[in-house]
């Protein structure tokens, strides 16, 4: 009794994936253009961002957390005194300001200020991120709700660059400000143009982590989804799921949202079972073969007839055989390319 089973080597050109615990979800400072709580009647007018007080940190830790300079905040805020002391609970404070006067001492007379071009040549709107990249040249207002993941996905461009080019976001992005611009492109950026892969497939982004390179087909993963939820809907076991996107890890603990997961792969040849020992007699088994699949050998296999096919057209593929009860066959596959 004979049970073969087909092991493949690695596979090169899988995508990289940033690093860090992915699966909790990215958080948005909440921004608001009007206060929720009271506030000193001499705040500035101009005021742009509202920090709502709830006690949580003090005052030097909310200007550090905002990059916002106790100068600055003393001034939007006049009954905040210049050691920060004053700053009452359950009150509104003024954390941005835009397009406050500008004060001469040659004339009486103030005019609001304009914006106006850096020295990079690119006219940059207002509010942006805290901190963004000086070199600049394409905004996206972020909304309520969007995270760092959606705002790369939406223009086209990988995190790990939208993260270099806002870096207050940090690297979970629970710093990522609503309601202001964020930096979506620089100065002679080149945004990644998607290529065909070698399996043929055009593989969507953003990816799971890891994902098998001959994927052809693909789940886009919503907030709230589960393996054991995407498997099922796909028509897939959990297993296959797994070792189709590894950086979900092996428990499941670490599958990225509002990204896709591989829940098919091409085969990667056809293969005949034969009942004598040189390729010849009845056929018992003639199927196209993919990695993980099981075939069952009913006792009655002697040789294999392979066929190259679908993502393994020429890559290697080494033959293995042992024998278990049942005469049930499990193949694993991978190839050189």
């Amino acid at each position: 009794m004979l049970i073969f089973a087909v092991a493949a080597l690695a596979v090169t050109g899988l995508s990289n994936a940033l690093a860090g615990d992915s699966d909790q979800q990215a958080g948005l400072l909440a921004r608001a253009s009007s206060p929720r709580f009271p506030f000193d009647e001499n705040t500035s007018q101009y005021c742009t961002f509202w920090y709502e007080n709830d006690g949580s940190m003090p005052c030097t830790e909310a200007l550090d957390l905002f990059s916002v300079s106790l100068e600055d905040f003393v001034r939007w805020n006049p009954s905040v005194t210049s050691t920060c002391d004053n700053f009452l609970e359950s009150r509104s404070f003024c954390m941005e300001a835009s397009g406050e006067p500008v004060i001469t001492t040659t004339s009486t007379s103030t005019e609001p200020t304009t914006t106006t071009k850096p020295f990079n040549g690119i006219q940059t709107p207002s509010p942006t991120q805290p901190d963004i990249i000086d070199s600049c040249n394409k905004f996206y207002w972020v909304n309520n709700g969007e995270s760092c993941e959606n705002v790369a996905s939406k223009n086209g461009i990988p995190l790990q660059d939208f993260l270099a080019w806002n870096p207050k976001a940090g690297n979970q992005c629970y710093g990522l400000w609503a309601n202001a611009y964020s930096c979506v492109s620089i100065i002679g950026y080149i945004p990644p143009t998607p290529s065909e892969p070698t399996n043929g497939v055009e593989t969507p982004t953003p990816i799971q982590p890891g994902m098998v390179a001959d994927c052809n087909k693909f789940y886009y993963i919503k907030s709230g989804d589960s393996c054991g939820s995407i498997a099922s809907n796909s028509g897939i076991s959990v297993s296959d799921l797994i070792n189709w996107n590894p950086g979900a890890g092996k428990q499941c603990t670490s599958l990225w949202a509002n990204t896709y997961a591989c829940i098919g792969t091409l085969p990667a040849f056809r293969i005949k079972t034969r009942y004598h020992i040189d390729c010849t007699g009845d056929v018992y088994n003639d199927v196209s073969v993919r990695g993980g699949m099981c075939i069952n050998t009913g006792c009655s296999v002697g040789s294999l007839e392979i066929a190259a096919e679908g993502y393994c057209p020429d890559g290697q593929v080494q033959i293995s055989y042992w024998e278990q009860p049942n005469c049930v066959v499990q193949v694993v596959i991978s190839t050189v390319r």
